[in-house]
């Protein structure tokens, strides 16, 4: 027997069409959805983009990243004028092995997939919303799945990015040595190719 199921927030955008699945494949889809979503935190990586770069972020693209993606949980102001803000369940704790750099320091790991939720314009500021998908395949599922809770995160995003972007930066998140860390473009090269997704 199958039953009707429209994904997180009772609701699935593309078209707001139900889809019929069978129990198992519910149950499947609802474990995935129950492992990537409670939990989430914000975590910033700070870039200079070239406008043409920042452009091919367009809302519901997934990427994937070739690099280990550095990132900090210390969220205010920025210096820069592009903002990733990942939204995150999984990003691994890595603060416990800085060297008195106090970066916050936390990091996705190579070959990880972000779902671009949308992006955010705020006095010549702009955030990149991304959520971090799962590490193993199960990052395919948000393909073709599209919820309101996604819509949900990116006002919330929004909101947080606009009370923080104008506010003082953290002075070890302005360093050289942060920003070099930080300079190059998630999910593509330098010249805006976008990285296969396998």
């Amino acid at each position: 027997m199958s039953h009707p199921f429209n994904g997180a927030g009772d609701a699935q955008e593309r078209g707001r069409r139900k889809i019929e699945l069978t129990e198992e494949e519910a149950r499947r889809f609802q474990a995935i959805l129950d492992a990537n979503y409670p939990g989430l935190a914000i975590f910033v990586r700070d870039v200079n983009l070239d406008p043409a770069l920042a452009a091919k972020y367009v809302p519901n693209l997934i990427i994937r990243e070739r690099a280990f993606t550095d990132a900090s949980c210390r969220v205010m102001g920025m210096v820069t004028t592009h903002r990733y803000m990942i939204l995150s369940n999984h990003m691994a704790n890595l603060m416990a092995y800085e060297h008195d750099t106090n970066w916050g320091l936390c990091v996705a790991q190579r070959d990880s997939h972000f779902k671009v939720l949308g992006q955010h314009a705020v006095n010549g500021k702009t955030a990149i919303i991304l959520l971090h998908l799962p590490d193993d395949d199960s990052w395919r599922f948000f393909i073709d799945h599209f919820f309101d809770l996604d819509r949900q995160l990116l006002e919330m995003a929004k909101a947080r990015f606009e009370a923080k972007c104008d506010t003082e930066p953290v002075p070890e998140l302005t360093t050289p040595l942060w920003q070099d860390r930080c300079r190059f473009p998630l999910g593509m090269d330098d010249s805006g190719s976008l990285w296969p997704l396998d």
